[in-house]
């Protein structure tokens, strides 16, 4: 339970990195120097972790290489560029926050996991609880950019491809093994993403260096090695369900931060998200049986 609730406070402050990390660099090269710096720091947990390394095979780490792609690139890639292009950070965590839907709908055909009732009537309720939540204060008077909603398309199904893709992996590569490969496949989107539509540009002023610091630790690092823990332990859409929290917490940090007030929509709209991961919730009976593994392999 603690992993999950961590999870969610980390991830949620990506859409304020991307309010504020836009402000001074191009979204592309700013995540392709996120991407990069992690890689040193994968490097030293590697070596204090003083345990055999385990690499895998060649599939394996193309693999975790794609995932990067998808997690990474096209997922954070599309989140801080639709932010860069003038989309509402509020409605860009929104439409994001869809995709348990996706994941849930693809669980039967790619992992042959099938949804009863309590499972759709929860994921609807998330659903419209992260719609109230963050849709009740939108001016949609100013109009929406359409480049920035096909930024947020890019994103969702990035996150749901690569969460799917991540759960049918298996074998004998170290989780922060694969992390290393996750992050080289995003530098090499970033890298390519920068050259032919980026610019980049990349102010180091403090904001910016602190928005980084706190990218490549607390997000880079801590966020997504507790998704891997979660994918690994749990079905694809019940890690999936986490990501209605994200809306409500991120709310709740922009008005910690930015002054945004709460509304009766906005409380409403967190009290649906609640009772849709408490419909959702697995019984005991269907709880899967954890396998007695090494919880470093991914």
């Amino acid at each position: 339970m603690w992993i999950s609730l961590v999870f969610v406070l980390l991830f949620s402050t990506g859409f304020i990195c991307a309010r504020l990390g836009t402000m001074d660099a191009e979204p592309f090269t700013l995540l392709l120097v996120r991407s990069l710096l992690v890689l040193p720091v994968l490097a030293i947990i590697l070596w204090l972790r003083k345990a055999p390394n385990q690499w895998g095979n060649r599939a394996q780490r193309g693999c975790q290489m794609g995932v990067g792609m998808l997690l990474h690139g096209a997922y954070l890639g599309g989140v801080f560029a639709a932010v860069k292009a003038g989309l509402p950070a509020g409605l860009t965590a929104l439409l994001v926050s869809l995709h348990p839907l996706a994941t849930a709908a693809l669980s039967l055909p790619l992992l042959g996991v099938r949804l009863g009732p309590r499972q759709w009537g929860g994921l609807t309720l998330g659903a419209m609880g992260a719609s109230l939540v963050l849709g009740s204060g939108l001016e949609l008077s100013h109009g929406w950019p359409v480049v920035g909603l096909v930024w947020c398309l890019v994103a969702l199904a990035g996150i749901s491809s690569a969460t799917l893709w991540q759960k049918r992996l298996s074998g004998d590569m170290g989780m922060v093994e694969g992390l290393v490969f996750q992050y080289l496949g995003a530098a090499l989107v970033f890298s390519i993403a920068a050259s032919w539509i980026g610019t980049f540009t990349f102010n180091p002023t403090p904001r910016l260096l602190l928005t980084l610091a706190w990218l490549v630790g607390a997000i880079s690092v801590g966020a997504i090695w507790l998704l891997m823990v979660m994918i690994e332990r749990g079905e694809a859409h019940q890690v999936a369900r986490t990501f209605f929290l994200v809306p409500p917490c991120a709310a709740v940090m922009a008005w910690l931060l930015f002054d945004e007030q709460w509304t009766a929509p906005m409380i409403l709209g967190a009290a649906l998200v609640v009772a849709g991961l408490a419909l959702d919730r697995p019984s005991p009976a269907r709880q899967p049986s954890v396998k007695h593994s090494d919880p470093e392999q991914a």
